[in-house]
């Protein structure tokens, strides 16, 4: 039997680490894991704010979308928490469920007292929605929601309260475009309304047969006393009987023609989203 075995070269040991080496290797090590905990930690946060933020921002269309229909900010639910009821939300959007499912501080004024955010007046018709964050309790000026006076910025890296608000002066806006809809759908309607009764041989014109046979021609006003809806079937209808010679009442704020509905006899907008739903969703319908 041959054994063999194999020897250590010149120059070359067995020895491995030193307590040093690996006292280095540790540290480098440690502080790899320490970054990388860190790193995670702080994506994490990021990932939950954002998700916070967006069910804020859910809840605050809500509350806008309310504004557009009654002019006016739903109240909120005793301890001021979000009303959903009246917004049309499931119960879940009244707590921050990123947070373990602490309430959203709702706290609305209309046409009441002046609210304040970071010392800055937002107007006495606005809205301020809170989460608490992290720590589960309200900081700052967010500690008394009585006093109409609430904290976005914080002043400590401690603050972790998210604050959201619609401001007195975002709703006015809503208010003149609303009002600006309002007259133009007015305008409309009563164009509508003037070839649904004079167009009385169907044609699609209107009085255009002065001292006519009536149900053979279309002599002045509605002779054969008949209000014919049919004849009505959007803008184009109008326009093609001579009846808008405003461009401007042809399309709402956001570029889209106004839509009729053939079954109330009415015009009414698509609202910001430009999609005809049928005077649901965003639509506007005075």
């Amino acid at each position: 039997m041959n054994l063999s075995s194999c020897g250590v070269a010149p120059g070359h040991s067995h020895k491995g680490f030193t307590l040093l080496e690996l006292a280095i290797a540790m540290a480098i090590i440690g502080l790899l894991t320490v970054s990388i905990v860190g790193l995670y930690a702080t994506v994490a946060k990021r990932q939950r704010e954002v998700k916070t933020k967006k069910e804020m921002e859910s809840i605050r269309e809500a509350v806008l979308g309310y504004y557009q229909s009654y002019l006016l900010l739903p109240s909120p639910d005793p301890g001021y928490v979000v009303p959903i009821d009246d917004l049309g939300l499931p119960p879940a959007a009244q707590r921050d469920e990123i947070y373990t499912g602490k309430y959203y501080a709702y706290v609305s004024s209309n046409g009441g007292d002046t609210l304040k955010v970071d010392g800055q007046s937002i107007g006495n018709t606005a809205l301020v929605l809170i989460s608490s964050g992290r720590d589960l309790e309200f900081e700052e000026n967010n500690t008394d929601l009585t006093d109409n006076e609430y904290t976005q910025e914080g002043t400590t890296a401690a603050f972790d309260d998210i604050l959201i608000y619609i401001s007195g002066s975002e709703l006015s806006s809503f208010t003149a475009w609303r009002r600006e809809i309002e007259e133009e759908v007015a305008v409309l309607d009563q164009a509508a309304a003037i070839l649904a009764d004079n167009d009385d041989d169907g044609d699609g014109l209107v009085d255009e047969d002065p001292g006519g046979q009536c149900g053979v021609e279309d002599p002045f006003g509605n002779c054969d006393g008949v209000t014919n809806w049919g004849l009505v079937s959007g803008i184009e209808s109008l326009v093609n009987a001579g009846l808008l010679w405003n461009a401007d009442h042809l399309v709402d704020p956001w570029g889209t023609d106004y839509c009729w509905d053939s079954g109330n006899h009415r015009f009414y907008s698509a609202g910001p989203n430009r999609t005809d739903e049928g005077c649901g969703g965003d639509d506007i319908c005075p």
